[in-house]
């Protein structure tokens, strides 16, 4: 790397960017204009590597192998399909809705079609389930008959077994409201079809030269949960995307309401490491993380550690991480740790906390919570 750049650096600016500039390609992609992803021509450093790795995600998510949420698939369709478009025209996939309507929580009925001697479908029964629709479904379990099973709003789920001699399965008809009225809560989520192959899903090394070369190899996997894991010449950071709403509960400006300073919270239960292990909690609901003190119990004789301090200040002690289930983002200050040291929560609305020690290490880790005021 002859600049210099440290890749903890590197790592901490596609962090930054990253949600950013999916976010415009989003809205870029609603609008109808081009996205930094598929044409933009950023000059920083953070904004070039950012744009080579959101492409480079976009790539994972073009090889269609991702099993990626309906609702992450449309997100990246929408923020990726110009750009993977503009490397192989005219593969797209296509955003479409499984059904309309049934999205209201009241009872609807759905029609049962078969279809007739004389050819065409007709109605031959009516099931009944609470909204919103979820799924409707039709499966073959036999030479002549086939499952079909409507799935509304949690525990409400019907199916029935019907028969076809005509070569043609049963199918699902109309869906309307039990009691009559517009059908006027909207569609189900998009699903995304067809997804299409893209060659070469890794991202190539990262140049840039304004005043030197910048050459880094970067590694960029996208998960099931919709993040993106980049690795960067060791350093591997978790990013999501598609952040929450800043401004609404749980995002990452907003999680206090009108608490916008909060407190230093309270000490939850300490946890113990043991030698090398690992400590980890979430906050009870209503509440955020507002961060973890992390206290040295032991330590190997052969610690990494800073010499030209009277205090024990340690190198790569033990690794702590913050976010949401699922989704913990390295705190790569923990990489210098003093024998009695607090973590602050990257930001606000942040509920779950890992720590781990590294070989030798013996670790208490106190979290610290604090009630979301609304």
């Amino acid at each position: 790397m002859p600049s210099g750049i440290p890749p903890a650096a590197i790592g901490a600016a596609i962090a930054d960017e990253l949600p950013k500039i999916f976010d415009d390609a989003v809205n870029r992609a609603r609008d109808g204009g081009p996205s930094t992803i598929q044409s933009g021509n950023p000059q920083s450093i953070p904004g070039r590597i950012g744009q080579a790795t959101a492409r480079a995600a976009c790539r994972r998510y073009g090889t269609g192998e991702l099993n990626l949420s309906e609702s992450d698939n449309e997100k990246f369709e929408r923020s990726c399909r110009p750009y993977l478009d503009d490397q192989d025209p005219g593969k797209g996939a296509g955003i479409g809705i499984p059904f309309e309507g049934g999205q209201c929580p009241s009872v609807y009925n759905v029609d049962i079609e078969t279809w007739q001697v004389g050819g065409g479908y007709a109605t031959v029964g009516v099931r009944s389930v609470t909204g919103p629709i979820q799924s409707l479904s039709v499966v073959q379990i036999s030479a002549f008959n086939f499952l079909m099973t409507v799935t509304g709003a949690p525990p409400s789920v019907d199916t029935t077994t019907q028969g076809s001699l005509f070569g043609n399965p049963p199918r699902w008809g109309a869906i309307s409201l039990a009691g009559g009225g517009p059908d006027n809560c909207g569609d189900p989520q998009p699903v995304v079809t067809q997804p299409r192959p893209i060659a070469d899903p890794n991202p190539p090394p990262f140049r840039f030269n304004p005043n030197g070369d910048i050459n880094v190899n970067v590694g960029v996997d996208v998960l099931p949960d919709g993040t993106i894991n980049v690795n960067v010449g060791g350093p591997t950071f978790n990013v999501d995307p598609f952040p929450p709403d800043p401004t609404g509960p749980g995002g990452g400006g907003g999680g206090g309401g009108n608490d916008p300073v909060g407190g230093p919270g309270t000490a939850g239960n300490s946890d113990d490491t043991g030698i090398s292990t690992v400590a980890e909690g979430s906050a009870d609901e209503g509440e955020e993380l507002v961060g973890v003190l992390v206290q040295i119990l032991a330590a190997p004789t052969d610690a990494n550690r800073f010499f030209n301090n009277s205090e024990l200040v340690y190198r790569g002690a033990y690794y702590v991480a913050m976010g949401y289930p699922g989704r913990l983002g390295l705190d790569m200050s923990g990489g210098t740790a003093e024998t009695l040291q607090f973590f602050h929560a990257q930001q606000r609305g942040l509920t779950d906390y890992r720590v781990r020690a590294n070989l030798g290490f013996n670790l208490r880790v106190t979290p610290y919570y604090r009630t979301l005021e609304p």
